[in-house]
């Protein structure tokens, strides 16, 4: 049992070392991106061995950095982009999003909030479509929706502390609600709603939402203790967003 919490311990770190350095890279910090990452090799060799996933995903970030000279790559996009996903899609490219996806999930749930893992990585990841927003090849937001009754439940939405305030949040429940509108038509679905669950300690999110159109429905949901804000969907206008800011969390 000490074995296992020592080898969840060292995949945090590594975890945390990566998503810093992916910060750094996108920030035009290579070198300093380069001593995370060096600093998650470390780790690997030391508690999880060469053959371990973590370690494997470290290594090879770590050639990628590099252009064929030597000398470090820069980010291929500078631009915020999103990619959805889901596990109709081929294994590798599903997997590789998840993984990426429940780092960001981990240090904005578990580590900021204090969900445990338990709760935070339910059973509705698999039946979810899930959005991940990148810089480049950096990681910045996350979220997941899936069809409940008459309506499309989105939650999870989270930022990474280097990236909020811009209204990354925003764009990325814009990008959301037009996956949801083309699944829906694609699937013949109606929908007549979008219910976005907010932790319930974010007051301020549920006020900003209530002045753009949202509807505070009764009682809070989930292990999490989530307060619903629905916005009705409308055929004749797609669903809006207002500029959140906290929602950014």
């Amino acid at each position: 049992m000490a074995e296992t919490k020592e080898v969840e311990l060292a995949k945090r770190g590594v975890e945390a070392f990566v998503d810093r350095a992916n910060e750094l890279h996108h920030q035009g910090r290579h070198a300093e991106a380069l001593k995370q990452l060096q600093r998650a090799r470390k780790i690997c060799e030391k508690k999880l061995g060469p053959l371990h996933n973590s370690t494997v995903k470290v290594l090879f970030i770590l050639s990628s950095m590099r252009e064929i000279d030597g000398t470090l790559r820069k980010p291929a996009d500078i631009n915020l982009h999103f990619t959805f996903f889901d596990n109709t899609m081929e294994e590798p490219h599903y997997r590789n999003n998840i993984d990426i996806s429940r780092i960001l999930r981990r240090r904005a749930y578990v580590d900021e909030l204090g969900v445990s893992a338990e709760l935070e990585f339910d059973e509705f990841d698999g039946e979810s479509r899930h959005v991940l927003g990148s810089y480049g090849d950096a990681p910045a937001c996350y979220a997941r929706w899936r069809v409940n009754d008459n309506a499309a439940i989105i939650d999870r939405v989270c930022t990474l502390h280097a990236y909020r305030y811009r209204g990354v949040a925003r764009k990325c429940l814009q990008h959301v609600a037009h996956d949801v509108l083309c699944c829906a038509s694609r699937l013949k679905l109606t929908l007549h709603g979008l219910v976005l669950l907010v932790p319930q300690q974010h007051s301020t999110i549920q006020q900003k939402l209530a002045e753009a159109s949202f509807i505070s429905l009764d009682g809070s949901v989930g292990p999490l203790s989530c307060v619903r804000m629905c916005l009705p969907i409308s055929p004749e206008a797609p669903p809006r967003f207002p500029s959140l800011g906290l929602v950014d969390i």
